[in-house]
């Protein structure tokens, strides 16, 4: 678990949902408790139910999913949408939603549900697409070289970098990479030769 951070739910009656990485377990922080899955609180599972039925579209997708048993439906529902640990509660002491992070669950880029069951990450001028989010993860690099690493043109990747500035409110690489970081995005991390400062790309 990840004791350093102040997360919803930690200090207040918001609720924040996540994975640990190391073991896998899903967990819940709220109302200054931390609670592992199946031992969530009773008014935790009930915001999840609500929110399940307030989103019919992607407890479809739980229906179409392969070999996934009804006991484990409500599991990959909260992994698919709450699986990241960021800043902002989950759930505010309200009961009010927040999608607005990103989380790695291994399934990226091959999952037929990709942006269905899961969310898309909303900021303040709308909604960071697929594209967008892979540019993100390489922000560190120079434009020619996210580029080189996604296989895309050097202009497709300044449109990108364009629309993600006009979403996030972000003008420099520097606050983008800030806040990819915030909201649950690895990012590359580029080797550099130490004779002549040049990138490696691996």
């Amino acid at each position: 678990m990840n004791k350093q951070r102040i997360y919803g739910g930690m200090i207040d009656k918001g609720i924040e949902i996540w994975e640990d990485e190391d073991t896998k377990i899903l967990w819940c922080s709220h109302n200054r408790r931390q609670h592992s899955w199946p031992f969530f609180p009773p008014n935790v599972v009930n915001k999840i139910k609500q929110d399940m039925l307030n989103n019919p579209d992607k407890v479809d997708c739980l229906n179409k999913w392969p070999n996934l048993r009804k006991e484990d439906r409500m599991h990959r529902y909260m992994l698919c949408n709450f699986g990241g640990l960021d800043d902002k509660p989950d759930f505010d002491k309200h009961g009010k939603v927040n999608r607005s992070e990103y989380y790695e669950c291994g399934l990226r880029g091959k999952c037929q549900f990709e942006g269905k069951l899961c969310s898309s990450i909303k900021v303040a001028n709308g909604f960071l697409s697929r594209s967008e989010i892979e540019v993100l993860k390489f922000i560190r690099l120079p434009d020619k070289l996210i580029a080189a690493k996604l296989n895309r043109s050097p202009e497709t990747i300044s449109s990108h970098l364009q629309n993600i500035r006009i979403k996030t409110g972000e003008t420099d690489k520097v606050n983008l990479a800030l806040f990819a970081l915030s909201i649950g995005i690895t990012l590359f991390k580029p080797e550099k030769s130490i004779k002549n400062g040049d990138y490696k790309i691996r």
